[in-house]
């Protein structure tokens, strides 16, 4: 036997086999690779989602007592919203809330105006109806839903408080046609314009800084505010979902936009930047 060769074979074969398990290792080894990569992504991403506070509780709608309707209210932001229709809520309601009435025939487009990424507490008479209109919600796109278990009568059951608010007529909202809407825009002056109803408490909050605000303004810049519900069309050209909404235009050009509850100085800077 020759010494450059192998037992049981020519040095040929040898080699052949030799080149395979190198093969083999590392077709091994590649796989391993992708298999530690995939597994370290997927860690990445449980960590990822662990860290934002996302919870089995997104994407449906949970029942809570009228204890913790009260601390999450309490302590977390959100829109209540109370479900019931206008005569009962003019017997007391929990402060705080925005209403729609569930058997109104606008219901729908109405839950289409309010704020998607913000938590709602939802609460009826005694939660049926505050159930349903959890579900509809859902559909619509809302992610974080607490419905009241009881109603407002579990409510009042443990003690809590209601309130009996007074309705007053908001001689400053207005109704307008995408047309009035365009003579306005004509205009040289900035102007800031709030889309809101009358429904919403956050729109309610705001409307006082508002009106404030186009006193001060006064002959310099535009200031109004408008009643999304009425004005349907100019809301949809807008593309107004979340009320209340703030816009400013100037020479036509919507140059800000804004959503929710803000301060006082935020809009008047979004204002005084236009000029």
């Amino acid at each position: 036997m020759k010494s450059n060769e192998f037992p049981g074979g020519s040095t040929a074969a040898k080699t052949s086999i030799k080149t395979s398990f190198i093969k083999v290792g590392i077709s091994k080894f590649a796989r391993m690779k992708t298999f530690s990569i995939v597994l370290l992504a997927y860690l990445i991403l449980g960590y990822s989602i662990h860290a934002h506070g996302q919870k089995t509780n997104y994407d449906k709608v949970t029942d809570i007592s009228a204890r913790q309707f009260l601390d999450l209210t309490n302590n977390r932001e959100g829109i209540v919203l109370d479900v019931r229709t206008p005569a009962e809520t003019a017997q007391g309601h929990i402060e705080g809330a925005s209403f729609i009435d569930f058997y109104d025939e606008g219901f729908e487009q109405k839950m289409d105006l309010i704020q998607k990424d913000k938590p709602i507490y939802i609460y009826c008479r005694s939660g049926g109806r505050s159930a349903k209109a959890a579900e509809i919600m859902l559909r619509q796109g809302f992610i974080e839903i607490y419905n009241l278990d009881g109603g407002i009568l579990a409510w009042e059951e443990a003690g809590y408080q209601i309130v009996i608010s007074e309705d007053k007529i908001d001689k400053n909202i207005k109704e307008l046609t995408v047309d009035d809407f365009n003579k306005l825009l004509a205009t040289e002056q900035p102007m800031l314009v709030d889309f809101h109803t009358v429904w919403c408490a956050p729109c309610k909050k705001m409307a006082p800084i508002v009106d404030d605000l186009q006193k001060d303004f006064e002959g310099r810049a535009i200031v109004l505010r408008v009643d999304a519900d009425k004005s349907k069309a100019l809301a949809r050209k807008y593309n107004i979902q979340g009320v209340p909404v703030f816009l400013v235009f100037k020479n036509g050009v919507e140059l800000w936009r804004g959503t929710g509850l803000m301060d006082e100085s935020t809009l008047r800077k979004a204002i005084t930047t236009a000029f």
